[in-house]
């Protein structure tokens, strides 16, 4: 009964100052559509990361098709090697049409010739092998004469590394941003709130009411006005997603082979749990504060 009473007086509450909150959610939504923009791109970029990091790989690059006599030798003596997992071998054409079928970009690209993607074995290594196995594995495949070169894709992945760890770094600042944004405009919403409740809060302790049963709706509108806007920014971003995913596809499948993805179920959970938790907190902030019962 206790609940529902504070339920009650909530709802009551929001629909009295409903252009207060609606003002505040506002403003709370673009806080976290910036969140979680780059929540999505930091998401995004760590799938690619892990794609081409896990499990470890080289790019064999061939002077001859696959199907000559010198690279099925070379095909077979990778296959015996303890630090190799499985050797795909790939001629042009196939690597044409991967390209083709992940760009999506355009009929023109049709046109482009086979000679432009050189024939390969994608060698797919043992998990937990270090880089100075690679870079000595790398270094013996390269003295066969039907290698072109060998991409063992570490300055690439370091770099990558480098780019993740910053921006987790930057979506760590500004999801403490964020969260500061959300318990000041809470914070600021609940003291106007209370300012004009003030008569009835005061009769309400007369009545013998406990602290905790006036400050219950304050931390329900609080939870609602964090968790409303990180709703709203969410089907913000999923429709933005959904009209420009076709677009996006096609720039990073020509770039990548991969496509992008919204974000995780859990991560959406996790962000208006925080949204709620967060509101929650800067309303109890702020009548600890200026409420007097």
């Amino acid at each position: 009964m206790k609940l529902r009473a504070i339920v009650a007086r909530a709802r009551r509450g929001l629909r009295g100052d409903l252009r207060l909150y609606l003002v505040a959610v506002a403003c709370l939504t673009v806080a976290f559509v910036c969140l979680g923009a780059a929540l999505w791109g930091l998401e995004n970029l760590a799938a690619l990361h892990d794609r081409f990091a896990g499990p470890r790989r080289l790019t064999v690059l061939l002077r001859e098709s696959p199907d000559t006599t010198p690279a099925r030798e070379l095909r077979a003596a990778l296959a015996e090697l303890v630090e190799v997992r499985s050797v795909r071998p790939r001629t042009a054409a196939e690597l044409r049409d991967a390209f083709l079928a992940d760009s999506a970009l355009g009929e023109g690209l049709e046109a482009l010739p086979a000679d432009l993607f050189p024939a390969s074995l994608e060698v797919t290594l043992v998990p937990g092998i270090d880089r100075e196995r690679i870079r000595a594995l790398a270094e013996r495949i390269g003295r066969f004469p039907v290698v072109e070169g060998v991409e063992t894709y570490e300055g690439w992945l370091g770099g990558f590394d480098r780019i993740v760890l910053g921006g987790r770094i930057v979506v760590g600042g500004l999801a403490l941003l964020v969260l500061l944004s959300v318990l000041a405009v809470v914070g600021g919403t609940i003291r106007l709130t209370v300012a004009g409740r003030r008569a009835e809060i005061e009769v309400m302790k007369l009545c013998g009411a406990t602290d905790g049963f006036v400050r219950g709706p304050f931390l329900v509108e609080g939870a609602v006005q964090g968790v409303v806007a990180a709703a709203l920014a969410t089907a913000l971003l999923a429709g933005l997603y959904v009209l420009g995913r076709d677009a996006l596809d096609a720039t990073v499948g020509a770039l990548t082979g991969g496509r992008t993805a919204f974000l995780a179920p859990w991560m959406l959970v996790a962000m208006w749990a925080g949204a709620a938790l967060a509101g929650a907190v800067g309303s109890a902030v702020s009548l600890r504060r200026y409420l007097t019962v």
